[in-house]
């Protein structure tokens, strides 16, 4: 454990290992995948430190823009034979003598995993093509990877010359596309940019000057056919008005799809980050348009943030994602894929690998349905998602990385691991942060958040299986985003070695792309069934919800819980100053709600009809309404999706199946429509709907009130445990006695809690069945149990009735959910009436949602 590691809670530990899953100890190193060692003519290796000096750097940019084959000098002396350094086949460098790598036994240990240098250039006869396009501008000055297009473009980051070029391989010139002096402005900001598939025109986000949103333009590669596609939406300055004044939406990372419409990541969705209440925590997530600009369609409902959509070779869309249900908020920075029309998403890697790298930039590996190529970053610092460059198979079907390259097991290109680093001098550490973590060149590693003692790398493309272009920081020293230069174009391999390939003297060169033609993906046909279309509704086939779950006997599973993560809305403004959000960051940041329960069959298997377009998440449950185990994730839906699953069991394949079985029990009824809990039947005392907000002022403290305050009350409480109801900062008494110590099973905060310290690193691994919730809760086990030692003397189990008992379970299963909805005054000053304020009822202090003003984009009447 290294010194930025905090201790885990037993109950939170991550599951067996990589290699434990596997069964059998092969170690297969990266340089061993049949390659054999090349090396182009004029290569030669550099011992030596990974710090290099301006002078160093100098020399550097001077070769590379005159295209000389010099290697850099020894003031910036970057490459140290490593790993990359043994031909495939041969031994692991630790068997080997120091005659086996060049060196004579005096010179000093070169660190494993450095860098490798060659001062040949790169040309057309290495790539496969003359001329690759690129983003030419400064860094990002953001300081968080979220916060790109807010805080990312200061007004010293827009310049004339920021733009897209051309760079020839074979005569060493480049060309400008389009620069910001042509655009409004004259001195924009471009952010990325994705080719045509026949490589004649490029989609490119500009933003004009800080005050303006980012918006899509397109350009032929020749610069002719400039046109902006993209426009502020027509309710632009309601939208504005719903969050603070001079606000704007975003259009942002736009790709082409094989149906000649547009998709892009935009802010027009009007949700926020969850974690705080300033305007610049904006969360964009994915949209199309048609060719022209038109029909702008929203496809997704995330919580938070959803970037860089790129075509895969089957038609569907990969993107990044993420988001935190029950887990901590820096963790599941993760990729997905979904239908372009927004159909059936499905994670590729990383809801179940419990650390904090971000997998951000994805790219397809050509030839290869089960790979992908991306560039592993950091929470933050951030000015643009610099780290590692990754490559992650997801179809391997192991769901966590291997060792970091510091920890014990480590073995470097280790196939045995879905992620492999082929730039192990840096990496973010598991389950930390902030920053980055360097190699130096004593073979030590250094944690640094600012980015000046090692290499960084963003925006890998694949040339090829073991190929790829990255953008570089070739000077270690340079801060990570305040160097205007410091990102040259360089070509990078498997086994570590760097060749450079193009740089500017002022500005940093970004996003690089072959300009040559790809083949059109194949169009992914719509699948959309009319009648649930019309009904905004999506239908579900749930084969075997017990197949994955270890310990679950058949049959166990009698209900599906049918939440809603509840994305927060521009509109719900700021009431609950000094808290930062819902929640207070003590749990769970966003309100869930529940859409209400379907049945499942003894066979395992469920047929039931969910609302579309909503981010939902199940539970599974057991004969009483509570949980057993929880998705720990969310899916949306398109209108009319049919989906059918296998399993409920948090498994990268929970989503494959399409089949779905005439023998299933629930496909011999028609599907059915979710349902109220027993409790929520006016028979049970409920509202008699199946749609629930989940409210701990007026859902459980009325209960405690009525049970338990005679006991548990301000004097010598029972057991040292008050429940009472005055009013605290964030919460109220009982609940934060209850959470604090607890009892109500596992807290998974997202970012700090009671006692434990900021969590905000941790809990992404899988948890098995009955970890959370009632099945860990000692509330329920003394409100059930009567053979608990709590009830020698005063039998608990007697004091709920059946329906209370529903209703506080439900609770315990909620990750500690406190208010049902963002909207409302929470401040204990809004207790009494405010002269200032006379329009305000305190009856509206803390209170409780309708379950449509829960789930509405609007914010109600009494919010405002």
């Amino acid at each position: 454990m290294n010194q930025n590691q905090t201790a885990r809670p037993d109950f939170l530990k991550a599951p067996d290992s990589a290699a434990a899953a596997i069964g059998f100890p092969i170690i297969i190193p990266w340089s061993a995948l049949g390659h054999a060692e090349t090396r182009p003519p004029g290569e030669r290796r550099v011992t030596g430190g990974i710090g290099t000096g301006s002078r160093g750097t100098a020399r550097r940019r001077q070769s590379l823009m005159s295209g000389t084959a010099r290697l850099l000098g020894s003031a910036c002396a970057l490459a140290l034979v490593g790993w990359s350094g043994i031909a495939a086949g041969q031994d692991r460098p630790e068997t080997l003598g120091a005659a086996a790598v060049g060196r004579s036994p005096a010179t000093p240990a070169t660190p494993a995993g450095a860098a490798e240098f060659s001062e040949a250039p790169v040309g057309p006869e290495d790539l496969g093509f003359e001329e690759l396009v690129f983003v030419k501008r400064k860094p990002y000055s953001s300081d968080h990877y979220y916060t790109d297009i807010n805080n990312g473009t200061s007004p010293d980051r827009f310049l004339p010359d920021n733009g897209i070029y051309v760079y020839n391989l074979r005569t060493r010139m480049e060309r400008a596309v389009i620069t910001a002096a042509n655009l409004p402005g004259g001195k924009g900001f471009i952010g990325k940019g994705s080719l045509s598939f026949d490589a004649n025109k490029i989609v490119f986000d500009f933003r004009q000057d800080p005050g303006s949103g980012f918006r899509v333009w397109e350009v032929r590669i020749d610069g002719t056919g400039l046109r902006q596609l993209s426009f502020p939406p027509p309710d632009e300055a309601e939208k504005a008005a719903r969050w603070a004044g001079g606000w704007h939406t975003d259009d942002i990372h736009p790709c082409y799809l094989p149906d000649g419409k547009i998709m892009f990541s935009s802010t027009r969705c009007e949700h926020t980050v969850l974690c705080g209440g300033s305007s610049g925590l904006v969360a964009p997530v994915l949209h199309r348009m048609d060719a022209d600009g038109t029909h702008v369609e929203q496809l997704t409902r995330s919580l938070v943030s959803e970037f860089c959509p790129v075509l895969l070779n089957d038609g569907r869309v990969m993107y990044h994602r993420w988001e935190y249900i029950d887990r901590g908020a820096r963790v599941a920075k993760t990729v997905w894929a979904m239908n372009p029309d927004g159909s059936k998403p499905q994670e590729l890697y990383g809801m179940a690998d419990d650390d904090t790298t971000i997998y951000m930039y994805p790219q397809p590996l050509p030839g290869n349905d089960r790979k992908f190529v991306c560039v592993g970053t950091c929470h933050f610092p951030q000015g643009g998602c610099f780290g590692a460059i990754l490559l992650v198979d997801y179809g391997m079907g192991v769901r966590e990385r291997g060792p970091d390259p510091d920890e014990a097991g480590y073995v470097q290109g280790d196939g045995r691991s879905p992620v492999v680093n082929i730039t192990p001098q840096v990496f973010i550490p598991r389950r930390s942060e902030p920053g980055w973590r360097f190699l130096k060149d004593d073979g030590m590693r250094v944690d640094d958040g600012e980015g000046r003692q090692g290499h960084l790398y963003t925006h890998p493309y694949p040339v090829n299986e073991r190929q790829f272009l990255v953008s570089y920081k070739v000077n270690s020293s340079d801060h990570y985003k305040e160097v205007s230069n410091a990102y040259a174009l360089y070509l990078i391999d498997t086994k570590g070695l760097h060749r450079p390939v193009h740089a500017d003297p002022k500005l940093s060169c970004w996003h690089p792309l072959p300009l040559v033609g790809r083949p059109v993906p194949p169009l992914v046909p719509a699948a959309l069934n009319p009648q649930y279309a019309a009904n905004n509704q999506a239908l579900c086939i749930l084969a075997d919800v017990q197949r994955g779950m270890e310990g679950v006997a058949p049959g166990q599973v009698k209900w599906l819980r049918i939440n809603e993560a509840v994305p927060r809305y521009w509109s719900t403004g700021r009431r609950w100053d000094p808290s930062l959000s819902s929640s207070s960051w003590k749990a769970s940041l966003w309100p869930r709600v529940q859409w209400g329960v379907v049945p499942v069959e003894m066979d395992g298997s469920a047929h039931f009809v969910v609302p579309a377009g909503r981010n939902l998440f199940y539970q599974a449950l057991d004969g009483d309404f509570r949980e057993i185990q929880r998705e720990r994730t969310y899916v949306n839906y398109a209108p009319g999706e049919v989906r059918s699953c296998t399993g409920c069991h948090a498994q990268s394949s929970r989503t494959g199946s399409e089949r779905a079985s005439a023998s299933l029990l629930a496909l011999a009824r028609p599907p059915s429509t979710p349902e109220p809990q027993p409790c929520d039947l006016q028979a049970g005392g409920g509202n008699g709907r199946a749609g629930q907000v989940i409210h701990y002022p007026a859902d459980i403290q009325p209960i405690l009130d009525a049970k338990c305050v005679s006991c548990h009350g301000p004097k010598d409480p029972a057991g040292g445990l008050r429940l009472t109801n005055e009013t605290t900062l964030y919460y109220n008494t009982s609940y934060e006695e209850l959470a604090s110590k607890e009892l109500a099973g596992p807290l998974i905060s997202e970012f700090t809690s009671f006692h434990k310290g900021d969590q905000g690193n941790y809990n992404g691994a899988y948890l098995p069945p009955g970890t959370l919730g009632c099945p860990a809760s000692k509330l329920m086990d003394i409100l059930t149990d009567p053979a608990h030692p709590k009830n020698a003397k005063d039998n608990h189990c007697k004091m709920l009735t059946k329906m209370e008992l529903m209703i506080l379970s439900r609770w315990v299963d909620s990750n500690y959910q406190f208010y049902g909805s963002y909207f409302g005054r929470q401040h204990p000053q809004w207790i009494n009436r405010d002269p200032a304020v006379p329009a305000y009822d305190p009856a509206d202090f803390r209170r409780k949602a309708t379950f449509e003003e829960a789930t509405g984009f609007q914010a109600p009447p009494w919010h405002r």
